[in-house]
């Protein structure tokens, strides 16, 4: 059963003004600051209150698993009751989490306070490409997401730098404190904003797992995942190991600038991707922005020659990664109904998720074994081969589609 038939459930009354995209984009921001300084920042509170290296991974591990799993049911459930109410829940787990930390400095509770925590990861993610969607303009869609994509991008250079530099001048609690405020006030914000009456043209109940075997029948989606699974892997990398490859091979003040260029170039990435893709299509811009990321990272596997290629890479990469990501998921957007919408970006980001956590394995395990700069040089080349197989499988697909 195909599921791209209809796109856009709109009201043809509704008009998302500047105001209301101030709200949206603001709300976007300060979870996002949220949501990555708790990743950041959380490992050494488990390390500070007596808890051992090991358990100080396993809380990530745990909230992003619960997360994943929660995602299978929570992403239809958004879908059949819509999407704001859901989101405003994750925006209070955000907030009362911090508080629930406070009350006992142990690692039990502290675990505990990230599986609930996890419950605002499964729901607001995916809930921003969706809105965002659902409240642009019919043949903006691309552009709209590639500008809550750049508030994404804005929290992660925020968000865990403005944590440490709280808790290295004040103490940890301080910083639960500003994160409670902050994230109400991504509820906030949050509530204020306008949103479409997108109405289901269901005429009966459909369970959950329909709405799943729905997206999973869809065979033009598989290409698009496989895109997503290949730049999560490379983000994975950068994400956890480029730090650590940058200072061993040059000097360890270039890897600060190479995530000041990653991340703006990032910024440039989505909001270009977004607005070239809405006027070329998805397929053209996808395959030949996703082959740049195995390029960076063939590339970033030579800095140990030539460290000035620190600089070209982060433009690549920031680039590649980021464009990459936007214009997928706006494809995915594209192929899914209004009432299988978040049930599709649920599958996006649990496919992010698990191929990040599979990337900083395996290339944790290369730190011990071949070194960074052969993991690098070995799945940028991958990257590149499977982005053309990826392609071609996708334009056979449509084809036969169209016949």
């Amino acid at each position: 059963m195909q599921i791209r038939g209809n796109l856009l459930q709109q009201s043809e009354h509704f008009y998302s003004g500047p105001a209301n995209w101030v709200l949206f984009f603001g709300s976007v921001f300060f979870f996002v600051s949220n949501l990555f300084a708790s990743i950041s920042i959380y490992p050494s509170y488990s390390l500070a209150i007596g808890g051992s290296p090991f358990l100080a991974g396993l809380q990530n591990t745990v909230f992003y698993l619960v997360a994943v799993i929660l995602r299978f049911y929570l992403g239809p459930v958004m879908d059949k009751k819509g999407h704001k109410p859901l989101m405003l829940l994750g925006t209070f787990t955000f907030a009362t989490t911090p508080l629930i930390v406070m009350l006992s400095p142990t690692y039990t509770l502290l675990l505990s306070a990230r599986i609930y925590q996890a419950i605002g990861l499964a729901i607001y993610m995916p809930g921003i490409p969706t809105l965002a969607a659902e409240m642009a303009p019919m043949k903006k869609i691309g552009t709209y997401m590639g500008a809550s994509r750049i508030f994404i991008n804005l929290g992660l250079l925020a968000g865990p730098s403005t944590a440490l530099f709280i808790i290295d001048n004040l103490n940890y609690n301080s910083w639960f404190v500003i994160s409670a405020i902050t994230s109400t006030l991504a509820m906030l914000l949050l509530s204020m904003v306008k949103t479409p009456n997108v109405k289901n043209k269901t005429k009966h109940r459909i369970s959950i797992r329909n709405q799943l075997s729905r997206i999973i029948t869809e065979k033009q989606i598989y290409p698009i995942i496989g895109g997503v699974a290949l730049y999560s892997y490379i983000n994975s990398a950068i994400v956890s190991f480029a730090a650590v490859y940058i200072s061993s091979v040059t000097f360890e003040t270039y890897a600060p600038y190479f995530f000041i260029v990653l991340g703006i170039a990032g910024i440039i990435g989505c909001l270009g991707a977004g607005i070239i893709s809405d006027v070329l299509g998805r397929q053209k811009v996808a395959w030949p922005i996703l082959a740049l990321v195995g390029a960076g990272a063939i590339i970033f596997s030579f800095i140990p020659n030539s460290p000035v290629l620190v600089i070209l890479c982060g433009i690549i990469l920031g680039l590649g990664i980021q464009g990459s990501s936007l214009v997928l998921a706006a494809w995915l957007i594209d192929l899914s109904t209004s009432d299988l919408r978040n049930t599709m970006m649920s599958l996006h980001e649990n496919t992010v998720d698990i191929v990040f956590a599979i990337g900083a394995f395996t290339f944790g395990i290369a730190l011990q074994g071949p070194g960074l700069d052969n993991a690098f040089l070995i799945s940028g080349i991958l990257i590149i081969i499977l982005t053309f197989m990826l392609s071609t499988m996708s334009s056979r697909i449509r084809a036969k589609d169209e016949k």
